[in-house]
């Protein structure tokens, strides 16, 4: 039975803890959000002995089907959470993992956390026999066309009501990281606004918390305001701020980018690229300004040589100076022309 992360509550109010359950997915938010429910589910229950596996070259499988000899005199069951960090067991796993699904252990509930799997993967026989046994909850993020639903239901939670601008607003900011989304909501949710949220209260809440976001920043990149894309980038660096969304947001104006100068080399209508890329009616001319300012530079291949960089020195300790390669790629985006004496001015006071 496959399931979202949505319908987890539903299947564990009428079926309640199953032997096995497979959380699969490409967002960590619904991942976490699954594991909460089904933690507090099990406490509920009763349920109060927990274990958390990763699986690694070390890992023993033969302890998955080991019955228990710790349980408490206050406790039955145990929930037992094994991750698989790449989707890929191995042959002793899978043949575990198939032995587990066939005799699963009276006293334990087995659940097996991984990312969304692809290909030859999902035609692997542990995994096939994994959902054809046990209910699988599937934690991926929402298409773009269910992503303003998906917003309102979750501002929900935090007792929050939006209208469709609002809600379209924020799918605009926070498409792809919804980590990010649901920490936003949160921060609406404590300013105590009029509700329902438009668009106009939103966009003043966000500037209220931080002039300096990285949505600000983003805004200055595309619109070629070096000084006060330095002065946000500046204090985005003071503030610690999470460099794995600022990595993000600069990847996707590339991408972005790159999808233009491909769609006017092949004659397709921008009307229908815009759209696809979310870039609103009252972005296009800035994003054609700012193609054309990289285009006519050559810069887009140096772009891609920083975002190589920066992506190994914050995964990989490469080396380099993240802030320098991050300041670099500023610059570069904002004044091309003059990209490398701007970062050279620049790097010091970072």
């Amino acid at each position: 039975m496959q399931l979202t992360a949505g319908q987890l509550t539903s299947y564990l109010q009428q079926h309640g803890l199953p032997p096995l359950l497979c959380i699969f997915g490409d967002t960590p938010l619904l991942i976490d959000d699954s594991l909460q429910l089904l933690r507090q589910y099990a406490k509920q229950q009763g349920v109060d002995e927990r274990e958390y596996h990763r699986q690694d070259a070390n890992f023993d499988w033969r302890m998955l089907s080991q019955p228990s000899n710790n349980l408490s005199l206050f406790s039955n069951h145990r929930l037992i959470e094994l991750e698989l960090p790449e989707g890929k067991p191995g042959r002793d796993g899978g043949d575990a993992l198939r032995n587990y699904a066939d005799n699963p252990v009276v006293d334990q509930t087995l659940v097996i956390i991984g990312p969304k799997l692809k290909g030859d993967q999902l035609k692997a026989k542990w995994f096939m026999q994994l959902q054809a046994t046990a209910p699988l909850v599937e934690a991926n993020s929402p298409e773009r066309r269910q992503l303003p639903r998906f917003i309102a239901e979750r501002a929900q939670r935090y007792q929050l009501q939006l209208d469709p601008e609002a809600q379209q607003l924020l799918a605009d900011w926070f498409e792809g990281n919804l980590l990010a989304l649901d920490q936003e909501l949160q921060k609406l949710a404590l300013m105590d606004l009029p509700q329902p949220l438009n668009r106009q209260a939103i966009s003043v809440a966000a500037e209220d918390q931080s002039r300096f976001s990285v949505f600000a920043l983003q805004e200055a990149l595309v619109a070629g305001q070096l000084e006060p894309a330095l002065h946000r980038l500046q204090r985005l660096f003071e503030d610690d701020a999470e460099i794995a969304i600022l990595n993000w947001m600069l990847q996707r104006e590339w991408h972005k980018l790159t999808r233009l100068e491909s769609a006017i080399q092949q004659g397709e209508s921008l009307a229908r690229v815009y759209p696809q890329l979310q870039i609103w009616r009252n972005q296009e001319q800035a994003y054609q300004q700012f193609l054309r300012r990289m285009q006519s530079h050559h810069q887009l291949p140096q772009a891609a040589d920083l975002l190589r960089r920066i992506e190994l020195a914050f995964k990989r300790d490469s080396g380099e100076k993240l802030r320098t390669l991050i300041t670099h790629l500023v610059c570069l985006y904002c004044n091309p022309a003059a990209a490398h004496l701007h970062a050279q001015l620049c790097y010091d006071s970072f």
